[in-house]
C-alpha cells in the first residue's frame, strides 16, 4: 500500500509542469505559516488579558490580570503574584490595594479558572504624579487579597445562602461567623521606573494566622477576662464590656491618627483607611487651617466602615490600614501607611500613621 501512494505521488509529479510543482509547494508552506500563525496568536490570547477584568486561562499556570504596558514611563507598576496552590477553585478572589494614593479594587471569580492554575498575576497602574504625591522611593503602599466562597455560607441560620448580603444578629455571641481566608503586603516603592512586587499567599506568611488566632480568642466568650499579647506586641486586657460586641450602629470605626509635628509646613494631605475590602478616605486641603482649629499638629479622622460586606461582617481580629499621602511629607516617604486588628466592634479602632 505504501508503495502504491509513492508511485502514484511520483507519477503525479511526473506529469506535471515544473511551474506547476513550484506552485503546489509554495501553497503548501503557505498553508502551513498560516496554521502556525494562528496558533500562536491564539497562544497569545490565551496568555494575557486584554479589555476584560479577568481571563478564563485554560492551558497555563499563570493567569495575568491587565498586564501593565511597561514601556509607559510616565506610570507607575505594582506587581502582585498570589500564590493558588492552597486556594480552592471556588468562590470569589477581592484583591484590594492603596498605592500612591489611589485605591483599587479587583474582583477575580476562581471558579472561572482551570484547576491547574496556581499562580494569579495582578498588574495594578497608575500615574506616578498627582495631585497629592510624586511617586519616589521608598514610599509606602498595601496590597490585601481575600478568598471568598459565599459571604452567606458561614452560618446557614443567619443567611438565605443565595448570594446577597443579609442583616447579621451581632448581639448572638454562640454563632460567629468563621473569618475568610485573606493575605496582605504592606511594602515600599522600590522603583518608578520598574515593576515592584507584593507576593501574596506566600506559606511563610502569618497574617491570616494572626487574625484568627486573635478572632478566635475574643470572638465567642462573652464571659471571659484575661491578657493576652495583641498585634505589633501590645497587651490587651479583655473584659465583659469588651467582649460583648453589642452595636446598634451596626458600623464598625477606625480612628487615623497623623502626628506632623515634624512637618508643620505641610499644605495638603489625604488619609485613607481599609477595612475587609472596603476604602474610605477625606482630603485635608488646607493642613495649616487644620493645625490652627484643633490647637496643635496632630490630625485625627474617624472613619465608619459597614459592618456587612459582600464578604460577610466584619469581626473581631480583621485587619485593617491605613495610609497618610503628601508631598509635603517627604523625606522620609511621601505615602506612610500602618496596620492593626479590629479589637473594637463598639467604639473606634486606633490607629497611628507615620
Amino acid at each position: 500500500m505504501i508503495l502504491l501512494i509513492i508511485n502514484i505521488i511520483k507519477n503525479l509529479f511526473e506529469n506535471m509542469h515544473k511551474s506547476a510543482i513550484i506552485m503546489f509547494l509554495m501553497t503548501s508552506l503557505g498553508m502551513l505559516v498560516s496554521l502556525s500563525t494562528i496558533i500562536n496568536n491564539f497562544s497569545d490570547v490565551m496568555a494575557f488579558e486584554t479589555d476584560n477584568d479577568y481571563f478564563n486561562q485554560k492551558v497555563s499556570e499563570e493567569v495575568v490580570i491587565k498586564k501593565a504596558n511597561l514601556d509607559e514611563r510616565n506610570e507607575l507598576v505594582v506587581v502582585s503574584d498570589i500564590n493558588l496552590q492552597s486556594i480552592p477553585k471556588i468562590g470569589m478572589l477581592k484583591v484590594v490595594g492603596v498605592i500612591n494614593g489611589e485605591g483599587f479594587i479587583k474582583d477575580i471569580p476562581l471558579d472561572e479558572l482551570d484547576e491547574i492554575t496556581n499562580k494569579l498575576t495582578v498588574y495594578f497602574v497608575m500615574n506616578k504624579d498627582n495631585e497629592f504625591v510624586s511617586a519616589s522611593k521608598p514610599d509606602e503602599f498595601f496590597v490585601c487579597a481575600y478568598h471568598f466562597t459565599n459571604a452567606n455560607n458561614n452560618n446557614n441560620d443567619y443567611y438565605d445562602n443565595d448570594n446577597k448580603i443579609n442583616p447579621v444578629y451581632f448581639d448572638d455571641q454562640n454563632n460567629v461567623p468563621s473569618m475568610e481566608y485573606f493575605d496582605c503586603n504592606e511594602a515600599d516603592i522600590l522603583s518608578t521606573t520598574n515593576p515592584t512586587e507584593a507576593n501574596l499567599f506566600k506559606a511563610t506568611s502569618q497574617v491570616y494566622d494572626k487574625s484568627e488566632y486573635y478572632h478566635d480568642m475574643y470572638s465567642k466568650s462573652p464571659e471571659s477576662s484575661f491578657a493576652t499579647i495583641g498585634d505589633d506586641d501590645e497587651y490587651v486586657t479583655m473584659d465583659d464590656d469588651y467582649a460583648n460586641n453589642n452595636d446598634n450602629d451596626n458600623s464598625v470605626k477606625v480612628k487615623i491618627i497623623v502626628p506632623m509635628e515634624d512637618k508643620k509646613n505641610a499644605q495638603k494631605i489625604m488619609i485613607m483607611a481599609m477595612l475587609k475590602g472596603q476604602i474610605k478616605s477625606e482630603i485635608i486641603d488646607n493642613v495649616q487651617e487644620e493645625f490652627d482649629k484643633i490647637g496643635g499638629y496632630t490630625i485625627e479622622r474617624i472613619f465608619a466602615f459597614d459592618r456587612n460586606t459582600d464578604m460577610g461582617p466584619i469581626q473581631i481580629g480583621d485587619r485593617f490600614h491605613a495610609c497618610v499621602i503628601g508631598q509635603d511629607l517627604n523625606p522620609p516617604e511621601g505615602s506612610e501607611c500602618e496596620k492593626r486588628l479590629i479589637k473594637y466592634l463598639d467604639k473606634s479602632n486606633p490607629l497611628a500613621v507615620r
